[in-house]
Order: structure tokens, then C-alpha cells, then sequence
């Protein structure tokens, strides 16, 4: 589901906190979408201007806030029972 709206640091973090989480992707203006699969992989500078995402193999992206123009919850299938 693509959620799109004015990004603000507050914003970003119902997303975050939500609770149960549901991982998303932050889509940033070049279409590339940078997953957050669990809450420990982001982090908010306390202006919150920035976001700091870490990805796979300790690599990592500084995201400035007022650049994302969406976010992307991200439901994966259940897997079926018996199988």
C-alpha cells in the first residue's frame, strides 16, 4: 500500500512506532525505495530532519526527511499451513 503525504519527521514515525510493525519502504523523488524491515534499522536525528536507514551488509543511507514523497507498507503473504 503506497501512502503518500507531506513527510515530516512526526509523520515518518507513526510508521516507525506503529505497533504491531509493519515494515515499509521510504520512496525517495527517484522512485528507489529504501526498506525498513524492523524498527532497530531506522533512526531519526533529533532535529528530526534527517532519517539514517541501515540496509543489508552494514551499508546504510542518510535520508533527508523532507525528501521522501512516500511510504510503502510492505504485507508479505502468510505462508500456507501443511506445506
Amino acid at each position: 500500500m503506497l501512502l503518500s503525504t507531506a513527510m515530516t519527521a512526526t509523520e515518518l514515525k507513526k510508521y516507525w512506532h506503529a505497533s504491531p510493525f509493519v515494515p515499509f519502504n521510504i520512496v525517495l523523488p527517484s522512485g528507489e525505495k529504501v526498506p525498513v524491515p524492523h524498527p532497530d534499522f531506522l533512526t531519526v536525528s533529533p532535529s528530526g530532519r534527517i532519517a539514517h536507514v541501515w540496509k543489508k551488509g552494514d551499508d546504510s543511507a542518510s535520508i533527508d526527511v523532507f525528501l521522501i514523497t512516500a511510504v510503502e507498507t510492505v504485507r508479505h503473504a502468510s505462508r500456507s499451513k501443511g506445506k
